[in-house]
């Protein structure tokens, strides 16, 4: 009886972990809204720039999405998202204040820095022990 208790305890707790890691693709849409919302909050973004900033992050993210979905060649597609992002990242200035451009390219450099430091520290993790 124990036993019985124990596997089906194990099936059931694998069964949940199983079902969470699982989570549903979000749209181009919900992509774009979260990365508006996120920009609103640290820029402090006017009504009128929160629309054009939306606008723009939804068509960045349709063109990656359609850019995953025809499976090409690894390098190509990191190029050609480097270059998208790139775009978006131009049309962006033009629609930021001064002051928002200086605050949106230091959290570039944050974010930067600590992808920086978490390669560092993975390729210290690969590295062969002695």
């Amino acid at each position: 009886m124990r036993k019985l208790i124990l596997i089906i305890a194990l099936v059931t707790g694998l069964n949940v972990l199983a079902n969470a890691q699982q989570q549903p693709a979000k749209t181009p849409a919900q992509k774009a809204a979260h990365k508006t919302q996120n920009l609103q909050k640290k820029l402090m973004l006017t009504a009128s720039q929160t629309k054009e900033v939306n606008a723009l992050f939804l068509t960045e993210a349709t063109r990656i999405d359609s850019l995953k979905a025809h499976k090409a060649d690894k390098k190509t597609n990191k190029a050609t998202r480097k270059i998208i992002q790139a775009q978006t990242d131009q049309k962006l200035n033009t629609i930021l204040t001064a002051d928002q451009k200086k605050a949106f390219a230091d959290l570039k450099a944050d974010k930067q820095a600590k992808h920086d430091q978490k390669k560092a520290a993975n390729a210290a993790d690969a590295a062969p022990k002695q």
